[in-house]
């Protein structure tokens, strides 16, 4: 497991090292790779905060899976443990072996009470993930598959001109873009051939961020011209 899928960042980090300690003594729980933590629509009963390790979120949508996020140390995950009569929104199915610390409402709520800025994590990283939710809806709203990485890779590089460092999996972009592992490396690879775009280990770096929105805008015209049925 590497640095990344260890160290606790985000809410976890800002409780004490001795009733973290006593926490994970008392609710840690490992799993494997391949495990599933929680399934889509049975009773929530604790909410989840990551301390190592990766897990995917995913959600049933007709007869298809579709990932919702991946979550990385530090993150809360399974919240609607903290509402009355709540299920799970998802499914979460581990993509590395870690450690999670499942929290019951109660004893989540004495948490946040007694650390602030736990709270306030919290709720940033819920108004993010809120914020995802809606990028989502509007990438599947894009017809070509080119169109749809390209936005969110540009997405990603935020406000930047010039060079942008992206730090994302495969299986994390597929996430946002809502398509399979398989179709977007097949997309990544395309922009990396025409040097819109450099790969290294997981992260993607992006030369000229102008020059890809200038190529998002050609996409776009181009699927406006090729109509619904667009492989990218």
């Amino acid at each position: 497991m590497d640095d990344a899928d260890r160290a606790p960042s985000s809410a976890a980090s800002d409780i004490e090292p001795q009733e973290r300690a006593r926490l994970l003594g008392r609710f840690g729980r490992r799993f494997a790779a391949g495990d599933t933590l929680f399934q889509e629509g049975t009773p929530a009963v604790a909410a989840l905060l990551l301390q190592e390790g990766r897990v995917r979120l995913i959600r049933r949508v007709a007869m298809t899976e579709r990932s919702l996020a991946v979550v990385r140390p530090g993150d809360l995950f399974g919240e609607g443990a903290l509402l009355d009569g709540g299920t799970y929104g998802s499914t979460a199915v581990a993509l590395t072996e870690g450690v999670v610390m499942a929290l019951d409402r109660d004893t989540f709520r004495t948490l946040l009470r007694s650390y602030p800025l736990v709270a306030v994590r919290a709720v940033d990283q819920l108004a993010r993930r809120l914020r995802d939710a809606e990028d989502q809806i509007e990438l599947m709203m894009l017809r070509g598959v080119q169109s749809k990485v390209t936005s969110a890779l540009l997405k990603l590089a935020g406000r930047a001109t010039g060079f942008a460092e992206l730090s994302i999996s495969p299986v994390e972009l597929s996430t946002r873009v809502g398509l399979d592992v398989e179709a977007v490396k097949r997309s990544v690879t395309r922009l990396r051939e025409r040097n819109y775009l450099r790969i290294s280990g997981e992260r993607i770096e992006i030369p000229d961020v102008d020059a890809l929105r200038r190529l998002y805008a050609l996409l776009g015209t181009k699927d406006e011209l090729a109509g619904p049925s667009d492989d990218g």
